[in-house]
């Protein structure tokens, strides 16, 4: 296939190219290439910072061996000769293209776990091209929890594949690596230094200007406000990495807003942090902010979406919604999590079924969408739960229009959260690898009584008339668990 991305019609030379790998289900720009690439220009190198993902993505929509290629970015192989030819040249492609720049580094962005196929073949043909080159490896992709070791990053270190892995926030342990300091948190380390709130705020803007547009269903620009979170859900093992909550102050987020607008003409931004409203104060000033922009540019409003908590009433009110209505708010990824409220006071999300509702109305009276992400297949959760669930959608199909539904993954036990922590005096078994992959002998939970149970829900709730998210890495891995009779 012919790559756009990486057409190197004028033979320039460039110190640094970083990249994301495909595969991601994005219909948005990925941005850690975009928000790395001033930090490595600060250090004086020059820096193209591609969405490679973007063109790959786009192209196996209408790809003819299309099943066959995302059969290849979920389970490393293929069973479709003329795919495997098509991947090859696909990967041989990539790797000649990114030489042609005749980089010093390689920076290979791995966004989810789906990328790592396609990375250990991108890095094995630069290596095989250019031993000496320098590749790096970074992302939440290369790591299947968000702790711990990576075994990933160690099979490309033993095969001699890659250089460094970067881990955590990258936008300090990238500039000391360029430094020459190979020793700091996060270069090649299990550990790695958390920002402070000052830091965070001084980082560039950033830089799109690489970056292929057209390749977007969404014009959209996206931005972090904060990394941490307030919440100490059981599940969670992003608190396990992320200890501290730190967030910018509403001014630095407008400013970038601002500044997004007037240099790529668009309006429409995704917050990508794990929540908008960590910091109730600052998200009321940056909502007051983008209201009164709204006002005075009724031909240039800006459109906004991001991950929002819901809160008990008596600590929200109508005029914080009609703040969130004028200043843009599209759609709210709300982590309900399970709507037994006593499964959420035991995941720690304490916010009662009066105040689901309360949300859900003033929503929908805003005409704000409202993504709720739900877990199946808590530790606590046994049938009845599922019947309750069920009940509370047949009650609530008056939400149907305003509302999209995630049943997502079933839950998965990750390393250093509350339920590893404590698996044994709840009755936890580990009875393989993967986080799904347990047992519950107190409620007789399994992974696949877990994957029937999403199933049956998402299922349940198309026949009821709500919009359904169709996540397919949680097909893939819910197919997988309910055809082991093993689990």
């Amino acid at each position: 296939m012919h790559l756009q991305y990486l057409d190197n019609k004028n033979k320039t030379q460039i110190d640094f190219v970083l990249v994301t790998v495909p595969w991601t289900d994005s219909s948005m720009p990925l941005m850690a290439p975009a928000a790395l690439k001033p930090v490595i220009e600060q250090e004086g190198l020059s820096c193209l910072a591609i969405d490679l993902n973007a063109e790959i993505f786009d192209y196996t929509k209408t790809a003819s061996n299309k099943d066959s290629l995302i059969q290849f970015f979920f389970n490393g192989y293929t069973d479709s000769e003329a795919a495997a030819t098509e991947l090859e040249e696909l990967f041989v492609e990539i790797a000649n293209r990114i030489l042609s720049y005749r980089p010093k580094y390689v920076g290979l962005s791995i966004f989810s776990y789906v990328c790592q196929h396609s990375a250990k073949w991108i890095a094995y043909f630069l290596k095989k091209m250019d031993p000496d080159l320098i590749v790096l490896v970074g992302g939440a992709g290369c790591l299947n929890t968000f702790t711990g070791p990576s075994e990933f990053v160690d099979e490309l270190k033993n095969l001699n594949l890659i250089d460094y892995h970067i881990r955590g926030d990258a936008e300090h342990s990238l500039a000391e690596f360029l430094r020459k300091n190979k020793t700091f948190h996060g270069i090649n380390s299990l550990t790695w230094s958390e920002m402070s709130n000052d830091e965070i705020r001084s980082l560039p803007i950033p830089d799109y200007d690489d970056y292929i547009f057209d390749f977007y269903t969404q014009k959209t620009i996206p931005l972090v406000g904060s990394r941490g979170c307030v919440r100490r859900c059981t599940f969670c093992d992003y608190i396990a990495n992320w200890h501290k909550f730190t967030w910018r102050d509403a001014d630095s987020i407008f400013s970038e807003m601002l500044f997004q607008n007037k240099k790529y003409k668009v309006n429409k931004f995704k917050f990508q942090d794990s929540l908008t409203n960590g910091s109730i104060s600052e998200f009321r000033k940056l909502t007051k902010l983008l209201a009164t922009h709204n006002k005075d540019n009724p031909n240039n409003e800006f459109r906004w979406s991001g991950y929002y908590i819901f809160r008990d009433v008596n600590n929200t009110s109508d005029s914080d919604w009609e703040l969130i209505y004028k200043s843009g708010a599209e759609v709210l990824m709300v982590g309900i999590e399970n709507l037994n409220q006593h499964i959420r006071y035991d995941i720690g999300k304490k916010f009662n079924n009066e105040s689901i509702i309360y949300h859900l109305e003033k929503a929908q009276q805003y005409k704000i969408k409202i993504s709720m992400l739900n877990i199946v297949g808590y530790v606590t959760e046994t049938r009845s739960d599922i019947e309750y669930i069920k009940q509370w959608l047949r009650d609530n199909t008056r939400f149907k229009d305003n509302i999209v539904i995630q049943w997502g993954g079933t839950l998965g036990i990750f390393p250093n959260t509350y339920l590893e922590k404590n698996k044994d005096r709840l009755g936890i078994s580990m009875i393989g690898n993967g986080p799904p992959l347990w047992i519950n002998k107190q409620t007789g939970s399994t992974p696949s009584m877990r994957a029937s149970w999403a199933k049956e829900l998402n299922d349940f709730s198309k026949r009821l008339g709500y919009s359904v998210h169709n996540n397919i890495d949680n097909h893939y891995l819910l197919e997988m668990l309910m055809q082991n009779e093993q689990v």
